[in-house]
């Protein structure tokens, strides 16, 4: 059985999709976008994916850069994004909040 090296890449898939679906709420209530929900998970998943597999699949990087540091300043700024996201909320709401709220 080969190395489980790769295994690193779940981590950073989670994180990675719930910092750029938090990136991407943002940005809606900055815009003032009435983006539907499903659309903006299925932007960040698809772009979670991309910015993950394409670096690895065109050679730019190797798994033996998928260390903690990098998933660290990804958990830290999906944090700093659910907090800004939070204070948004009160002063922009969308009807994507209503959407949520209803799951």
């Amino acid at each position: 059985m080969g190395s489980f090296h790769w295994l690193i890449v779940i981590p950073y898939y989670f994180f990675a999709a719930l910092a750029a679906l938090l990136l991407l709420t943002v940005i809606a209530r900055l815009t003032r976008a009435r983006v539907p929900a499903n659309a903006l998970v299925l932007a960040a998943v698809s772009l979670s994916l991309a910015v993950l597999v394409a670096p690895l699949l065109t050679g730019w990087t190797t798994l033996a850069q998928y260390t903690g540091r990098p998933l660290l300043l990804i958990v830290v700024g999906s944090f700093a994004l659910a907090g800004l996201d939070v204070i948004l909320q009160q002063w922009l709401p969308l009807p994507l909040d209503k959407e949520l709220d209803a799951l």
